[in-house]
């Protein structure tokens, strides 16, 4: 896929997990949580075209991680912004003009199989996007500040965006420049491109893609096997 750039979003804060660890960093399985998602990916990619953009004050460690995990020396590292959508975006500029299709992967997803990227980058070719997501099955209620239930949408409609999130460069850069310029903040990259009025394709998959973002989660992970 000489065509695809990968960002990997590792520069989070972290708070829901632990202020004074970045879970970002700690061994799982004999690897740091974020180089997972790297070994997982880079049989497909070319070692240049990927980013890692981490906290400005981390990227030592983040580089011994990934030394130690036997990751090429061509990943780059980059400065985190003070939001997510400041952090993606400075991973994209980052990218070689080479990576006309841009894959946006959390750090903190270390189980996403090669086999969901793949289906991503093929929707993103083929309409401009490819957004990992499932289907919700837990009845979800929209709630007032106060905890009193305001509505109950129809959950046959709803879906859980995770990533691998998958855009045409040109698109994502679009969205992120406008969401930029009229001070919105966005929860996922997917979200920049809506905000802009572009269409947004969901991939709905049924594999194990985790996301860790509690201290408990790694117990579950493990339970998964």
């Amino acid at each position: 896929m000489s065509d695809v750039g990968l960002v990997l979003a590792a520069g989070g804060s972290g708070q829901r997990f632990d202020p004074q660890r970045n879970k970002l960093l700690l061994n799982w399985r004999g690897l740091a949580l974020f180089c997972h998602p790297l070994r997982a990916f880079l049989p497909l990619l070319r070692p240049g075209q990927v980013i890692v953009v981490a906290p400005p004050g981390a990227h030592g460690a983040f580089r011994e991680a990934m030394t130690l995990a036997g990751l090429p020396a061509e990943i780059r590292l980059v400065a985190a912004g003070h939001t997510r959508q400041e952090s993606v975006a400075n991973g994209i500029a980052a990218l070689p003009p080479a990576a006309e299709i841009v894959a946006i992967q959390d750090g903190a997803r270390p189980c996403t199989p090669a086999a969901l990227l793949l289906a991503c980058v093929k929707s993103a070719r083929e309409r401009g996007s490819g957004v990992a997501a499932r289907r919700v099955t837990d009845t979800i209620k929209m709630a007032a500040a106060d905890g009193r239930v305001v509505s109950t949408p129809d959950r046959a409609t709803l879906r859980a965006a995770e990533t691998p999130q998958v855009f045409r460069r040109a698109l994502i850069e679009r969205g992120l420049a406008f969401v930029r310029e009229h001070g919105i903040t966005v929860t996922d990259d997917a979200q920049a491109l809506e905000a802009a009025g572009a269409e947004v394709y969901l991939v709905e998959h049924t594999f194990e893609n985790p996301k860790v973002t509690h201290p408990g989660d790694l117990a579950r992970l493990d339970a998964h096997g």
